[in-house]
């Protein structure tokens, strides 16, 4: 879900680089899609019930279309609807499943294993009487519990990394960093080529509609 997103921004871009490029609303258009990356595409610590919730008046994809479309839809509406399909696909995709109630059942279950362990282990010490030597039987214990211990905290973390939303091993942080790194150098330099255009040259060389 996340490689299609990010491509159908991709193609935004191109898109409103190619149709709104010298038209005044063009910086306002880059402005939005800098905002849907760092507001709504790079926000996987927000829950996604939050995000697809937003008003449309909120909406930077819903801002581009207002832009773009001028009596009828432009060109730009089915990069944008297809952008909000894949958005929507990785909004579902990141939607939690198993509530945080479930993880303080697995840590009382974890703690209720390793109390007993100590407690068996002592009655069956108590049931073989002088005929082992206790120590011996001590020492063995206590590798397994070492063993159970290890493997139930283990077990533990993973679960809750993969029950995390962002921040984890398992999730999808940097992957996405990467993925938008070169969209947002893209879009930041096409901010700043609109910026240089503004400085070199005087008001009145400036083409209508920058």
């Amino acid at each position: 879900a996340l490689f299609q997103e990010v491509s159908e921004a991709k193609s935004l871009l191109e898109q409103t680089a190619l149709i709104c490029q010298g038209r005044p609303f063009y910086p306002a258009v880059l402005k939005q899609i800098k905002l849907y990356i760092r507001n709504d595409l790079r926000r996987l610590d927000v829950p996604p019930v939050e995000l697809i919730a937003q008003s449309p008046s909120r909406d930077p994809l819903e801002k581009i279309m207002f832009m773009t479309s001028v009596g009828v839809p432009s060109v730009i509406y089915e990069t944008v609807k297809n952008l909000r399909q894949a958005r929507g696909e990785r909004l579902g995709a990141c939607q939690r499943k198993f509530p945080r109630l479930g993880i303080i059942l697995l840590y009382i279950l974890a703690f209720l294993e390793l109390a007993a362990f100590p407690l068996l282990g002592a009655g069956t010490i108590a049931g073989l009487g002088v005929k082992v030597d206790p120590t011996r039987v001590f020492g063995l214990q206590s590798i397994l519990f070492a063993g159970l211990t290890g493997a139930t905290v283990l077990v533990l973390r993973i679960i809750e990394e993969l029950w995390q939303q962002s921040g984890g091993s398992f999730n999808v942080d940097a992957a996405l960093a990467q993925m938008v790194l070169g969209l947002e150098s893209e879009l930041d330099e096409r901010t700043e080529n609109i910026v240089n255009f503004k400085m070199n040259v005087g008001d009145d060389d400036i083409p209508r509609g920058y």
